[in-house]
């Protein structure tokens, strides 16, 4: 009956760690809701969770080495894990709301919130830090089968946390929704937990859980210098959480950033340790000496960061670029790619470092009746290292030295640790010492001495287009291009691999209109927010209404204003403006902790998928309402290209569920979403004169009926098209957790050709037309221009160009498609 109890433990060491996972990856995306998507906020949530982590394995571990049932003792921390996630997310429900309402001060209300989230986490993070002590107590009954044990142990640890990370991020959190998906790792942990109440009925003291035959020997490893194990463990944890921020870092420069980057990188750190622990596990006890093997380990270490740096350097042409066309595939783009770099890259220093933790918990782990202490304070260690590499790697390391060299000072502390436990180990051979001071100096020359590494986005290295700025930021990379055959003012910019909204014709369109169409239609407007500053050209939009009294700009990348004046005949140097205030974070988390209302609030975020879901969902629409004065208005981005079809039907009607009078307005092949807290309609004469007044703009048509006829949904026609739509949610958002046949590249002509083919009439949103010949003449030659625009998309240039032809007969009067000839086809 013993042996079947304690071999019972070994799935539900599985199954922790699995719930586990889940936990981390769930609280990472339900925190961003509230801490905002910035690095700050996850970085929070990884230090909490290792922080509790690392301090409960080293208390527990201690308890469980004097506690009488180990088995009530695990039953009570799961069963905790369980109760404590559970109230968190009751808490967590409401804490914004009531701090909010205490109407703290910015920086007072993030300084409370911060700290409050960091203990809540901590606190089931601690009793989560127990698992590993504890059970090692229970399994580890003698000294001769430590490897095999203990190796065990920690493999199916993090075997099963590999997998309820993947489970977590690729299927619970898109499938049942995140409350759900916590709901599932509180019904395991309480299965467990109960499980091992009535397995704790059956065991009344430690004793009793000794599987075989007692050795003699109590000891389990005869260390001449234990303490270099604490060394050892504390570097590989902040080496490779450090390098594990990197690597994100990298990532998000060469593929496309989205929702499963973090839960798939995540995982294969996980992945590796458990490989190497399973390693460790059969192959353990042919080590004789054991300093030795953990010296041979850092070594090994960093060098296999070395070829990871190199091949991270060289990835576009190495992995990108062979695959051709198959790289469009959504499923080789969005996870085989990925994959491949992961296992290339992240696997070797990460099996390393999974075999070297229960080596080093064998160097320090001497005696049987201390096994609980001894793996609880390896295991501190180890996690104190976890906690400090990520700090490091994001508020030190990057903006200072930049992604490459960082890396570098990794590989370099792996060869420092070497180095100094060789001084307190007996190797009769020296190369080995000479051969790690080498490489400390050479990569410390290196720091030194070159140039920063630049890591840009695979299109920038696949048509060696000249970068004219590159920074690498706490909170991105951002890298500005100069492309002049591709752009009207020759710049692009990317913040890690995603285009800023650039400079070609379309997009300066899309975003001007963002940022006049709320003036047009008649707002009256003294304070602003804008959600997202780009390029300024919305800003700079918004900013050229002289009754504009105050613009508060919220940007994530705040060093994308550092770059705008190289696009200063677009956004007019709107930064210098004194009526505009620029803060660096996240504009929903703005949201909620400000009480102040405006009268526009305008949002331009990354594309939905890229990153900016948690801006498309009938919350944060919720949170624009509540900040609206009466009459106020909100313009946002929409685009047309990776949503299907049923999704952007969905964003839209999400939108109108909030704002009853809402509309839909096309920038080229750009969409933008406007709604109004009222049921005004626009009064035609005062658009007309609105728009007559404005000052000369050499980049936008300002013309009355020109810009009415670009309306293309008004609210009967978004209610008859969005019945069966689905409504976006924080809870189940599609736009954050999507389906990989967003990538499809039709998408963005089969959305055009459904909105053009389905409008509304443009007359409808307004009254008092004083020509409505004219009017209809406009939306002939506009129905034209978007048939243009369709064939542009597919790829049909003669049918296109003829279509904008057939436009300038049927509305000479509009000098847009004249220009567009030019532009596009050189011709006049």
């Amino acid at each position: 009956m013993k042996i079947l109890y304690t071999k019972i433990l070994h799935p539900i060491i599985f199954f922790a760690g699995f719930s586990f996972l889940i936990y981390e990856i769930a609280w990472n995306h339900y925190l961003s809701l509230i801490l905002g998507t910035t690095v700050n906020a996850s970085t929070l949530v990884l230090a909490a969770f290792m922080a509790g982590f690392g301090t409960g394995a080293f208390y527990l571990g201690k308890y469980a080495d004097r506690t009488k049932n180990a088995f009530r003792l695990l039953s009570i921390m799961l069963l905790g894990i369980g109760i404590l996630n559970l109230l968190n997310l009751i808490i967590f429900e409401n804490i914004a709301l009531a701090l909010n309402n205490l109407g703290l001060s910015l920086s007072t209300f993030d300084t409370l919130l911060f700290f409050a989230v960091f203990i809540l986490l901590a606190l089931p993070s601690f009793l989560m830090g127990g698992l590993i002590p504890v059970t090692g107590k229970i399994l580890i009954s003698n000294s001769i089968d430590f490897e095999k044990r203990f190796g065990k142990i920690y493999a199916l640890e993090t075997l099963g946390s590999t997998l309820g990370g993947l489970f977590a991020g690729f299927v619970l959190l898109g499938l049942v929704g995140q409350k759900y998906t916590f709901y599932t790792a509180i019904s395991l942990n309480f299965l467990l937990g109960l499980i091992l109440l009535y397995i704790s009925k059956y065991n009344k003291r430690n004793e009793h859980y000794v599987i075989e035959n007692i050795y003699k020997s109590n000891k389990i490893n005869q260390s001449a210098f234990p303490n270099s194990a604490l060394s050892a463990t504390f570097v590989f944890g902040f080496a490779i959480l450090a390098l594990q921020i990197l690597w994100i870092r990298i990532f998000k420069t060469y593929f496309t950033n989205t929702s499963y980057t973090f839960a798939l990188i995540t995982a294969f750190v996980i992945l590796g340790l458990s490989i190497g622990s399973n390693i460790f596990r059969q192959n353990g006890q042919k080590i004789k000496n054991t300093e030795t093997a953990l010296i041979k380990l850092l070594t090994a270490a960093g060098f296999l960061s070395v070829f990871g740096l190199i091949f991270l350097y060289k990835l576009p042409e190495l992995l990108l670029f062979p695959f051709g066309e198959e790289a469009g595939n959504q499923w080789i783009r969005l996870i085989l790619l990925p994959a491949i770099a992961s296992i290339l890259v992240i696997l070797p220093p990460t099996i390393i470092s999974g075999f070297a933790f229960p080596l080093a918990s064998k160097i320090y782990s001497n005696k049987i009746e201390e096994t609980g202490k001894n793996l609880g304070k390896i295991l501190m260690y180890n996690t104190i290292g976890s906690v400090i590499g990520p700090l490091a790697a994001t508020y030190f390391l990057i903006p200072i030295l930049g992604v490459g060299k960082s890396i570098l000072i990794i590989i370099a502390l792996f060869s420092a640790t070497a180095f100094f436990l060789l001084k307190h180990v007996k190797i009769k051979n020296n190369s080995l010492k000479y051969l790690l001071i080498g490489k400390f100096f050479i990569i410390l020359l290196i720091v030194i001495f070159s140039d920063t590494l630049q890591f840009v986005p695979p299109s920038v290295t696949r048509f060696k287009t000249q970068i004219t700025e590159y920074k690498e930021t706490v909170e991105a990379t951002i890298t500005v291009v100069h492309e002049a055959e591709k752009r009207l003012f020759g710049n692009s910019t990317f913040v890690n691999n995603s285009a800023v909204i650039g400079s070609s014709y379309d997009a300066v369109k899309a975003v001007k209109m963002i940022g006049h169409l709320p003036f047009f239609a008649g707002l009256k407007c003294k304070n602003v927010l804008i959600i997202g500053y780009g390029i300024g050209i919305t800003s700079s939009a918004i900013a050229s209404h002289p009754e504009v009294e105050h613009i508060d700009c919220i940007e994530l990348a705040k060093p994308l204003v550092e770059s705008a004046h190289l696009y200063s005949d677009l956004n007019k140097n709107v930064q210098f403006d004194p009526r505009f205030l620029l803060v660096s974070g996240d504009g929903r988390h703005f949201l909620q902790a400000s009480k102040q209302k405006y009268d526009l609030i305008s949002s331009d975020p990354t594309h939905p998928v890229l990153g900016s879901g948690n801006l498309y969902t009938q919350e944060f629409f919720q949170e624009c309402y509540q900040h609206l004065n009466q009459g106020g208005m909100v313009s946002q981005y929409l685009p047309l290209h990776k949503l299907r079809l049923e999704d952007l039907l969905g964003i839209i009607k999400t939108f109108h569920s909030v704002f009853d009078n809402s509309s839909v307005w096309l920038g080229q092949f750009h969409a933008i979403l406007i709604g109004r807290k009222g049921n005004e309609k626009i009064d035609f004469p005062a658009w007309k004169s609105k728009i007559e007044n404005m000052p000369k703009d050499d980049y936008f048509y300002l013309d009355a009926y020109h810009i009415a006829v670009n309306a293309i949904l008004d609210k009967t026609k978004i209610e008859e098209l969005t019945k069966s739509a689905k409504i976006n949610c924080d809870n189940r958002s599609y736009t954050e957790f999507f389906s990989f046949d967003c990538f499809d590249s039709q998408n963005i002509y089969i959305n055009f050709k459904y909105l053009t083919d389905n409008r509304c009439k443009p007359k409808k949103l307004f009254e008092n037309i004083d020509n409505l010949s004219l009017f209809e003449k406009y939306l002939q030659g506009n129905i034209k221009l978007n048939e243009s625009i369709y064939y542009s998309l597919t790829g049909e240039r003669t049918k296109s160009l003829l279509s904008l032809q057939k436009a300038v007969l049927l509305n000479p009067e509009d000098q847009e498609y004249p220009f567009l000839i030019k532009f596009n086809y050189g011709k006049h």
